[in-house]
């Protein structure tokens, strides 16, 4: 393993105090296309998630209706 090779967020959790390196390849969670662990993707995915839900839209922008239309009778 390299210097660069990036932490564990699942391993490190056994002993806080103490960084488990990546195991890459042997591990079922690592992406070797990417080289990275499959935990970054879906904490990035939920990050754009809650940015995206903060966010305003623009019918909740628009005023809001009154209620139901009512039918031609």
């Amino acid at each position: 393993m390299s210097a660069t090779t990036p932490i564990c967020p699942i391993l490190s959790i056994r002993n806080p105090s103490v960084d488990e390196l990546c195991l890459t390849n042997d591990c079922a969670l690592y992406l070797p296309a990417a080289k990275k662990c499959s935990l970054v993707y879906i904490g990035f995915k939920a990050m754009m998630d809650v940015q995206r839900m903060q966010q305003p839209t623009s019918a909740s922008q628009a005023a809001p209706q009154s209620g139901p239309p009512r039918p031609n009778v």
